[in-house]
């Protein structure tokens, strides 16, 4: 009996991977495709396919944000890391840094 729930709840897991790294999938092929700027509109005869189009456009939207957000914030890293590269670099010993340049 064991056996059998532990394979039922190993099926149950894949599936919901599955379903996950699909949706995902059709987010990024959206996001490719740039169809998805404009807001879908609600079909109340097809419900399930509305409610699907609604979902990827929030996973475009939400691609589309974190892409905004992150740029920003990845420049500014990228900054100070050079900043802080040159002080090192400022802060080492004259002789050091002479031995390199010869090298």
């Amino acid at each position: 009996m064991r056996a059998a729930q532990e394979l039922i709840w190993g099926l149950v897991r894949m599936t919901l991977v599955a379903a996950g790294v699909f949706y995902v999938l059709q987010v990024f092929i959206a996001y490719a495709k740039e169809e998805s700027r404009v807001r879908p509109e609600f079909d109340a005869s097809d419900r399930l396919r509305s409610l699907e189009r609604l979902l990827v456009w929030a996973g475009v939207m939400a691609v589309w944000l974190v892409g905004r957000v992150a740029r920003p914030l990845i420049n500014m890293l990228s900054e100070a890391s050079a900043e802080v590269g040159e002080w090192a670099i400022s802060r080492r010993p004259v002789q050091a840094a002479i031995r390199s340049r010869e090298k």
